[in-house]
């Protein structure tokens, strides 16, 4: 696909713009759905090359904000929070021509908002895509705003972000026939799941998340986000072994696609929590440190509070209370400077949410017998289907 995309680039003077637009998406997305491999290492050049050829474009005078979205997307998964992210969807916002592409940008926009944690700018850009929609009348847009509004809620308000997903899957499920439709409702159901885990529900949230995994795009990366869920429900409800698959599952995606952002950092966190079931602190206090000095890297303070929960959970199971208490020290900071809070009333109701899911995170399963044993005694077993034997997860 390099080498392609800088034929393209030499031979576009005899190339007309649509067959170029055509190769952008169809280059883009084929390296989301297949991946590159594990041994792939080019992908600044892939994305200098799409860039060029979208600037060709747009100076000749074509629509191109679905392919700065396309770029905007695939950067998402070599730094999420990334400012050159967010400045390829602001180049969506400005070059759409229809209400269907400024609804979809400022969709997108909203979705960056919430990843580094501003949710009241998501939701301003919530409100300007409600504007731009009044143009059209599409069912598509209409659950990925529903389910995009109550992403704004999870860290904040369950309830109101519950409302919002359960009338995002009402309208996509009214309109299940439209293609379009079914990956704004696949992540409406993910996050119910989400929700379901968070509520202490582990049967009904590997439910939602296996429906959701039946309806989403072909994109790798969502493939290896669901598998890391699952691992999540799994390595606290679930067999040892099945919660093992899914965490290999999880690494071998995100490898083959490049993430090498938040997605790849939780992962690691739940491999610790793993570690943690087969008694072996160690290795989970190694897994976290280097987890949670890769998301300071890569600017994700919200990926750093849930791996330092994780490592305050380790230490306290090592009663190592100096430790746990430079932990908690640092995560206070991290949540005061990176979280977007207006006003003391939504700092307490995030501040009781977020205290909330911590101490569900910070309470161990009571698990008897041998690590043989106890596995086939726990209530959870995985619907998805898979064998879940950990050693077919191979290069």
């Amino acid at each position: 696909m390099v080498t392609l995309t800088g034929g393209v680039l030499f031979a576009a003077d005899h190339m007309d713009s649509s067959t170029i637009g055509r190769f952008i998406t169809l280059s883009i997305d084929t390296l989301l759905t297949v991946g590159a491999g594990t041994d792939f290492r080019d992908y600044e050049e892939f994305l200098a090359n799409a860039l060029d050829l979208i600037n060709l474009l747009r100076a000749r005078g074509a629509p191109v904000s679905g392919h700065y979205l396309s770029v905007a997307r695939f950067q998402a998964g070599i730094a999420n929070g990334a400012a050159l992210r967010r400045e390829f969807i602001e180049q969506a916002v400005a070059t759409s021509r229809t209400g269907d592409e400024e609804a979809t940008a400022l969709l997108t926009l909203a979705k960056y908002l919430i990843d580094v944690s501003d949710y009241d700018g998501a939701r301003s850009a919530l409100l300007r895509c409600s504007v731009a929609m009044r143009e059209v009348d599409e069912a598509h847009l209409r659950v990925d705003h529903a389910t995009t509004l109550g992403m704004t809620y999870y860290f904040s308000e369950p309830a109101i972000s519950r409302a919002h997903f359960e009338s995002a899957v009402t309208i996509g499920r009214n309109h299940s026939t439209d293609r379009r439709v079914r990956q704004p409702l696949a992540m409406a159901l993910h996050y119910l799941g989400r929700l379901s885990a968070d509520g202490g529900e582990p049967a009904d949230a590997i439910r939602l998340l296996c429906e959701a995994e039946a309806l989403s795009d072909d994109y790798l990366t969502g493939h290896g986000y669901f598998h890391q869920r699952l691992a999540e429900v799994l390595v606290d409800h679930g067999p040892l072994w099945e919660a093992e698959y899914h965490l290999r599952a999880a690494e071998r995606t995100f490898a083959i696609v490049g993430e090498a952002s938040s997605g790849l950092h939780v992962l690691h966190g739940t491999w610790a929590r793993w570690f943690v079931r087969t008694g072996d602190l160690q290795s989970a206090v190694d897994t976290l440190r280097a987890a949670v000095q890769r998301s300071r890297r890569h600017g994700a303070p919200r990926v750093e509070l849930v791996l330092l929960a994780e490592m305050l959970r380790v230490q306290l199971k090592r009663r190592r209370i100096d430790a746990a208490t430079l932990i908690m020290v640092r995560a206070g900071i991290v949540y005061l400077r990176s979280e977007s809070i207006r006003g003391p009333a939504q700092f307490v109701r995030q501040a009781l949410t977020v205290f909330q899911r911590a101490v569900r995170m910070l309470r161990t399963p009571r698990i008897v017998g041998t690590a043989g044993s106890e596995d086939r005694s726990l209530p959870i077993q995985c619907p998805c289907g898979a064998d879940h034997d950990p050693s077919a997860v191979t290069d």
